[in-house]
């Protein structure tokens, strides 16, 4: 029998062993894992886009109640309530012949997105109005404005502080309007649909507006101007499509028109040629000017593209062989001591032991 220290060293040596074979089969399972997940996509980048045009237009009350106003008629003064500067949204009661109210003013926004290219994929856009607490900002009916965020269809112009005419405000789309969220006098709009248009057409910004559909009662925002709107977007960057490269001039001696056979002539390419009877003179070969010296030619530069910060299938394949290795050590060399047993007699000492008292015993007999 063995000591109960030699079954502890037993037991720890086949225990450490097989804590070995396992991590060696867990690296090699995890590796094949790796190899076998696709490889990982850019990673998102983020950017604060500034604004690099923003504008409120106004229809005034006599526009409204005379539209269109024509170019002779001078409406009388009206205070916009619009510090010099500043942004508005405003609704006073008018509607279109289908039912949708139509803002008194309203502000347009252009962001700069020229760190975009094309095939980019917006995740989010938020951009955020402050309200102008002035006492020479006139805001009123707060909590019942409505107002929303929509698309516009076409450019519009830069306007003066005092707010730009109705007529050069741009047209828009609501038909995916966004509400703000509002906390205290910050109006967040978040707008990553409208931002993708941006990328994929053209870039007409954003319109704020009073919402066509639910707006019911009068009022009027006044925002500080759009050098305090703030603005931030994530995106995925896209691929860049490369241009091919330019042709390459030859440096042979040029393109040699093949010879035309006369009707007629004795010799091809250079006697006259004859159509339905009639005999034009013979064509006088083109000279072919060899060029001075070759047009380099020009490869594109291929994009420079984020490294990933993920480890290379490389990696993957040295520790899953490096697994391989340890699992098969593990299972070659296995416990080199042999088993010992009582009395500190090894089982090959027990066997010669017993044959000899086998032989004493029969020759005794």
């Amino acid at each position: 029998m063995t000591s109960k220290s030699q079954r502890v060293t037993m037991f720890q040596r086949i225990s450490g062993r097989r804590v070995f074979q396992l991590a060696a089969a867990g690296l090699v399972a995890s590796s094949g894992v790796m190899l076998l997940l696709p490889a990982p996509s850019a990673g998102a980048a983020s950017l604060t886009p500034g604004v690099i045009q923003g504008s409120w237009f106004w229809q005034t009350a006599y526009e409204q109640a005379n539209p269109p106003v024509a170019p002779p008629a001078v409406p009388p003064s009206e205070p916009s309530g619009v510090p010099d500067g500043d942004l508005a949204v405003a609704y006073t009661g008018a509607q279109d012949p289908s039912g949708d109210k139509t803002p008194a003013k309203m502000t347009a926004l252009a962001f700069d997105t020229t760190g975009l290219t094309p095939g980019s994929s917006v995740q989010s856009f938020t951009f955020s109005l402050t309200l102008d607490t002035q006492p020479t900002a006139t805001n009123f009916a707060q909590q019942d404005a409505m107002i929303v965020a929509c698309l516009p269809t076409r450019a519009w112009p830069a306007t003066p502080a005092t707010g730009g005419d109705y007529t050069d405000e741009p047209t828009y789309d609501c038909g995916n309007a966004v509400k703000p969220t509002v906390v205290g006098n910050v109006y967040t709009f978040a707008i990553p649909t409208i931002a993708q248009t941006w990328i994929d057409d053209q870039n007409l910004g954003v319109a704020v507006l009073p919402d066509p559909k639910n707006t019911t009662a009068p009022f009027q925002l006044v925002f500080t101007g759009p050098k305090t709107v703030k603005a931030s977007m994530a995106y995925t960057p896209g691929t860049p499509i490369e241009s091919p490269p330019p042709p390459t001039t030859g440096t042979g001696g040029g393109y040699t028109p093949p010879p035309v056979t006369g009707g007629g002539g004795t010799d091809p390419g250079t006697g006259p040629i004859s159509v339905g009877g009639v005999t034009s003179p013979a064509p006088v070969p083109t000279p072919v000017v060899a060029p001075s010296s070759p047009a380099p030619s020009s490869t594109p530069v291929a994009a420079i593209r984020p490294a990933s910060s993920a480890p290379s299938a490389g990696f993957w394949v040295v520790a899953a062989l490096l697994g391989v290795f340890m699992l098969i050590v593990s299972l070659v060399l296995g416990d080199p001591s042999p088993p010992v047993t009582a009395g500190g007699r090894s089982k090959l000492d027990q066997v010669l032991r017993d044959r000899g008292s086998d032989a004493f015993t029969v020759r005794s007999d």
